[in-house]
């Protein structure tokens, strides 16, 4: 009888090993697809970090994770084209809605944390607290973008902002890893001559000044 028995615990064994193993066989799919319901979202190099550029309303993104704070990191389509962090919610606000759709990770699984030289010449401005950037004027006019072509081109992505003329004030933060453009926000003086940004980041011509 315990022989019986013994035999037939090792035969339940054998089975769960060989279903786990059948199962780890099968290709992963932790990533989930979503779709922007905001009417952007910002892409981020990490929570809360430098901007990348923007995803439109019902444009994807494959999320692979998402944190305690609500932001999520997985892969941007549209013109970001790229594995980044964007906020998921804040303050009671869903940005993304999905159908569920179980999809494969496309982006790495550690380090998730996109490293500086990932998408900047390492030529980055900062004010005295180090968390944003410094006023310039333009000598000369520049194109200006919502997205950059982080994918190579050394271009905007989609020319939704125009042509921004030489005497314009930009807070620029940093240049991109192809050295060709940078992430700014354009600013404006007020009828008193107080000068202030608008909240929005944007991409300019590095040659423009």
């Amino acid at each position: 009888m315990k022989r019986t028995l013994a035999h037939f615990r090792l035969a339940i064994l054998g089975a769960a090993l060989v279903a786990g193993l059948a199962a780890g066989a099968r290709p992963a799919h932790a990533a989930t697809a979503y779709y922007a319901s905001a009417q952007d979202v910002y892409a981020r190099s990490k929570p809360g970090s430098y901007a990348m550029g923007r995803l439109y309303t019902n444009e994807r993104m494959d999320i692979q994770y998402i944190d305690s704070n609500g932001w999520a990191y997985g892969y941007m389509y549209g013109s970001v084209s790229r594995c980044v962090w964007a906020q998921y919610s804040a303050g009671g606000t869903t940005n993304f809605w999905t159908h569920g759709t179980a999809v494969s990770d496309k982006c790495r699984t550690t380090n998730k944390y996109l490293e500086t030289s990932e998408f900047s010449t390492g030529e980055i401005w900062t004010n005295a607290a180090g968390n944003d950037g410094v006023m310039i004027t333009l000598p000369r006019a520049t194109e200006t973008w919502d997205n950059w072509l982080w994918n190579g081109g050394a271009w905007g992505a989609a020319r939704y902002r125009g042509t921004s003329p030489a005497g314009s004030v930009w807070k620029i933060r940093y240049t991109t890893r192809d050295g060709a453009g940078v992430m700014a926000r354009p600013c404006y003086r007020d009828a008193a001559g107080a000068l202030s940004c608008v909240s929005d980041w944007y991409f300019i011509q590095r040659s423009s000044f």
